[in-house]
């Protein structure tokens, strides 16, 4: 009789264990449903590869900062926050969406252009705008690469859009640029391409391609190349290339009026924040920032 209890008790003790491993395995697995992430989890993902890009481009804990980048327009654009999608709305030459292959659909500014309008709602069409919005149009159910760089304060995910597959994807932001269907704008903010994007954007202005031949460009800021310490700004700098290079060159678009402040002797000086996407620029002397139509403030 002891015999039987005793194995009675060793089988009890090996069914209880059989239980206890089922419940924690089925605790363990979150279901194995198998299905997609979920939302929070897909732009949690996302928020951190935006934030892990930020951090390796300013290098320094800095908002932003341009980075060395190979020349030509192609490229592979692998980076380790890039995501993969299909394009499924243009709503101008700059702004598209994606529906990210986790499902999740997105809102895209690209970086460092700004196309024509053609959508505003307090702005007619402007100059190119339909040209700009027919050539991204062409990126309608493809697949693209993109790399995030943050968001805008309009909630949407600012990036750069590669399209094409493997090392033969072109990084479409200069490609705009190229055709002469955009301007440089950074709105202060230069990304990890911003050398390739002036640069494009000078050599479609000075070929005089796309809205430089056709438009009345106004008072858009004026596209600079990127200079060497010393070089000066001649035609003006988005950034302020040197500390020397102080003079602070101000539109106010309200005023419709252009005017230059020099460190030490303007009493605004301290006041005045420069606004790249309203067309501020810096200066290194009087004399350039005269040559550009800024003048010195009324005393």
């Amino acid at each position: 009789m002891k015999l039987i209890r005793n194995i009675i008790l060793v089988l009890a003790l090996i069914l209880l264990g059989v239980v206890i491993g089922f419940a924690l395995g089925g605790q363990g697995d979150g279901g194995g449903d198998g299905q997609t992430p979920s939302r929070a989890s897909t732009v949690a993902t996302r928020t951190r590869a935006v934030a892990d890009t930020a951090t390796r481009v300013s290098g320094s804990g800095e908002t932003s900062a341009s980075a060395a980048v190979p020349t030509a327009t192609e490229g592979s654009g692998a980076e380790s926050g890039a995501e993969w999608g299909v394009v499924v709305r243009v709503a101008d030459g700059d702004t598209l969406t994606v529906r990210f292959d986790s499902g999740e659909e997105e809102t895209i500014r690209l970086l460092d252009v700004d196309t024509p309008e053609t959508v505003h709602p307090n702005r007619p069409e402007e100059c190119f705008g339909a040209q700009a919005s027919d050539y991204t149009k062409a990126l309608m159910r493809q697949r693209v690469r993109i790399e995030p760089m943050g968001r805008d304060r309009y909630g949407r995910l600012l990036a750069y859009v590669w399209a094409g597959d493997g090392e033969g994807g072109v990084l479409w932001n200069v490609r705009l640029l190229e055709e002469g269907l955009a301007v440089y704008n950074d709105y202060g903010n230069p990304g990890r391409y911003a050398d390739r994007t002036r640069a494009a954007a000078e050599e479609a202005m000075l070929a005089g391609v796309g809205l430089w031949s056709a438009c009345e460009m106004g008072a858009r800021p004026t596209v600079v190349p990127t200079l060497e310490v010393g070089a000066g700004c001649p035609q003006g700098c988005v950034s302020q290339p040197d500390p020397s290079c102080s003079i602070k060159g101000n539109v106010n678009t309200r005023r419709d009026t252009k005017i230059y402040h020099v460190e030490g002797e303007s009493s605004s000086y301290g006041r005045v924040n420069m606004k790249a996407g309203e067309g501020d620029l810096w200066f290194c002397t009087r004399a350039e920032a005269e040559a550009n139509g800024f003048r010195a403030p009324r005393q």
